[in-house]
């Protein structure tokens, strides 16, 4: 309780002073609105039906190249952790690309995709597949060397060791990696969709930047942040439903 009670206030109070900054002379009012004003932009936005489709467009393209990165990077994670040869193979390859900026294959994606959404979704995909396989991996890694002598002594053959065992223990680092993937996405898919989209909150903030409409490219950000901050609560809650022991043992920790 003492915990939300702070989070709140600390909330509000960054919107009081956010406020504040926007009244005061010290800043132009077009240069930075405040909370009243990007809200009431906002309730006239949605009520005219001008901002749920770049929401819904945005949202499609995070879904589809989010989640083909969760497939691949946690079954590439599990296969790398557990087989070493597979590891050596594929590793180098992975550290050769990983530092490689997603906005940077943009072009060449477009190159070979076309203009179109498969373009868009790839570079989530590659944004987000990296964070995803090296948690999967360092979680696969850690899995307590007692746990695979024990289910190995219980007969357990190789497709229930990785299902009961290896995939279960590494669940926790598996959701981190998800968090971090999930604010990549949002990260890339704004910039694609400056680039080459009519639609989309990132089309939003650039036509608003370019016509000189402060209040919906205010809008447009904070949609983005909201969508963010709503994606990562979901995301602990997951978390805490599909693995509760790594909760109990996070709040244990932080409690000495």
């Amino acid at each position: 309780m003492k915990t939300r009670t702070v989070r709140m206030a600390s909330v509000t109070t960054f919107l009081i002073l956010w406020e504040g900054a926007s009244s005061s002379a010290l800043v132009p009012r077009y240069l930075l609105l405040g909370p009243l004003e990007i809200i009431a932009t906002l309730g006239r936005m949605l009520s005219a039906g001008e901002l749920l489709p770049h929401i819904t467009a945005s949202m499609g393209r995070v879904a589809i190249g989010y989640f083909l990165a969760i497939i691949s990077g946690v079954a590439c994670g599990v296969l790398m952790g557990w087989f070493k040869i597979f590891d050596d193979i594929v590793d180098p390859i992975i550290e050769l690309f990983r530092p490689v900026s997603p906005l940077a294959l943009l072009p060449l994606t477009i190159l070979w995709l076309g203009i179109g959404e498969p373009s868009k979704w790839m570079v989530i995909w590659y944004g987000c597949f990296f964070p995803i396989l090296i948690n999967t991996y360092a979680g696969v890694r850690s899995v307590p060397k007692s746990a695979i002598e024990a289910a190995l002594t219980l007969g357990a053959n190789t497709r229930e060791m990785l299902i009961k065992v290896i995939f279960r223990q590494s669940l926790p680092t598996m959701m981190t990696g998800a968090r971090i993937s999930f604010s990549v996405a949002m990260i890339v898919m704004v910039a694609a969709e400056m680039i080459n989209a009519s639609q989309g909150l990132g089309s939003l903030i650039l036509n608003a930047q370019q016509t000189f409409r402060t209040d919906e490219l205010y809008v447009g950000i904070v949609t983005i942040a909201v969508i963010g901050f709503m994606g990562d609560l979901l995301l602990r809650a997951l978390k805490q439903g599909i693995c509760p022991w790594s909760i109990s043992t996070e709040r244990t920790t932080s409690s000495k």
